[in-house]
């Protein structure tokens, strides 16, 4: 049986959320999760994105003001080669911490401003 890759999400009432698989039409599961956590009053505990053997981890819930999961695509200025890569984080005030993680397994962070990634936060309707 193949390992899950992907985000999961502990949530407040104790339950776990994994990402499933995009559906053509719908909305993505991390969105359909934000939408289930303003709907049901609900937050999320601990974030963390496994992608092989490799596990990110964010912040505690304790340590930060929200989370930040999203996909990007990297494009390398020499080679031209594009990568996808996944990245999970944290919110602190006006700064995204996020890990980064691409299909080769390379990992990295980042810090971006949180305008600029507002709307892959948990403070998205904020």
């Amino acid at each position: 049986m193949e390992k899950f890759q992907g985000w999961t999400a502990t949530l407040s009432n104790g339950e776990n959320v994994w990402e499933s698989p995009p559906v053509p039409g719908e909305r993505y599961a991390w969105q359909k999760l934000i939408t289930r956590l303003n709907n049901e009053n609900l937050k999320i505990t601990s974030l963390r994105v496994q992608r092989g053997r490799v596990t990110l981890h964010a912040l505690s819930q304790k340590a930060c003001d929200g989370y930040y999961q999203a996909y990007d695509k990297h494009k390398a200025l020499i080679s031209g080669e594009e990568t996808l890569r996944q990245g999970c984080g944290s919110v602190i005030g006006d700064k995204v911490f996020i890990q980064w993680i691409d299909e080769n397994g390379n990992v990295w962070s980042d810090i971006r401003p949180f305008g600029m990634e507002k709307p892959h936060t948990t403070l998205r309707d904020t």
